[in-house]
This record gives C-alpha cells, sequence and structure tokens, in this order.
C-alpha cells in the first residue's frame, strides 16, 4: 500500500544557511511519525530561524568577505573564525549589545591601515566596540575600536634596556593609528 498525504501544511521559507536543519528536523520528525496517519503540524521549526546572534554573525563574516583581497592570505579566514568563536550564543547576556557595524569597520580600517601580517586577539565589552589586542613578550598593544567610527590605544613597550614606556590615546580615527605608533617600534607588535 502506498500512502499519499494530500493535506496542506503551511510553508514557511527556507532561511539561507538553515536550511538542512529544517530539512534534518523534517526526516528526523517523520521518522517518529513511521506507522502514523499524518505528521503533527503543530511541531515547532524555531530552528529554522536565527537569533539576533547569529544574525549578526552572518554580517560580520559577510562584510570581512567583502573586505579579504586588502587583508594578507588567510587572515580572513581567520578572523571569520575567530568571531565565530566570539559570538558563540552561550557567552551572551540579555542585556549585552551585539558588536555594532560601525564599531567593526574601524576595526577592519584598522587592519588594513596598519598593514600587519599578524592577527589581534580579539574581544568585546558587551556596548558595541571590539577590542584588538597584540602581545609579544612583554609588549602590549590594545585598540579599542568603537562605533563612533574612532579607535582607542594603550600600550606598552619594553625597550632593549629594559625601559618601559606605556601610553594611552584617546579616540582618533583609524587613519592615525600607524604615525602615533611609529615611535614605539610597532614591529614588535606585528612582525613576530
Amino acid at each position: 500500500m502506498i500512502y499519499v498525504d494530500t493535506e496542506n501544511y503551511s510553508r514557511r521559507p527556507l532561511v539561507a544557511g538553515r536550511a538542512y536543519d529544517w530539512i534534518n528536523g523534517f526526516f528526523g520528525r517523520l521518522g517518529q511519525a513511521v506507522g502514523s496517519d499524518y505528521l503533527d503540524p503543530d511541531v515547532s521549526l524555531a530552528s529554522a530561524e536565527r537569533n539576533p546572534v547569529e544574525d549578526r554573525l552572518r554580517l560580520i563574516q559577510e562584510t570581512i568577505s567583502d573586505i579579504s583581497m586588502h587583508l594578507p592570505d588567510g587572515f580572513a579566514l581567520g578572523l571569520n573564525q575567530q568571531f565565530a568563536n566570539l559570538m558563540d550564543e552561550d557567552a551572551w547576556e540579555d542585556d549585552d549589545e551585539l558588536i555594532s557595524l560601525e564599531a567593526l569597520t574601524t576595526f577592519l580600517l584598522t587592519l588594513m591601515r596598519i598593514q600587519t601580517n599578524r592577527r589581534p586577539g580579539i574581544g568585546t565589552n558587551g556596548r558595541g566596540s571590539v577590542t584588538a589586542a597584540w602581545t609579544g613578550d612583554r609588549n602590549r598593544l590594545t585598540i579599542e575600536c568603537l562605533p563612533s567610527c574612532k579607535a582607542s590605544l594603550v600600550l606598552t613597550r619594553v625597550w632593549d634596556d629594559d625601559e618601559v614606556e606605556r601610553a594611552a590615546f584617546g579616540p582618533m580615527h583609524p587613519d592615525r593609528i600607524s604615525g602615533v605608533l611609529t615611535p614605539f617600534g610597532p614591529e614588535v607588535w606585528f612582525d613576530r
């Protein structure tokens, strides 16, 4: 005997990147319904819908891919993986602001202006900014890329004679960062 289901089920659009989950869930429910006369239409298809963190991660990764030709080979892939780890849904509180696209733009402009071949560690403060950090031995550089399209810098530079310099710079346009870092010998952060 062949069974043909003629009941009309509501159709939901497949969301890019989640189609497999939806189809996989459908076949999973179909497998549970074997021997029954119908598939329960009330089963939730919530897995086919992305949450805000997933949506923002997708936008971030698309933006990185759009400018990848301006970055060193393999840089964009590494950044996408870092942001995927950073944007893990379990790491976000309900009241955290997601990374703003303006802060992401500031971050990417900064990377292109300083022309480093070394990817930074990245983070966020829950207020929409992107924080990039480079460390080499005792030398540290942290750049906070703000939603205002400006960046703040904090650095520690240890010279060969063990003299330690520390400096902090208020918000500035990413175009100025290289010039500000030049007296500190930025190769200790970027060329390792």
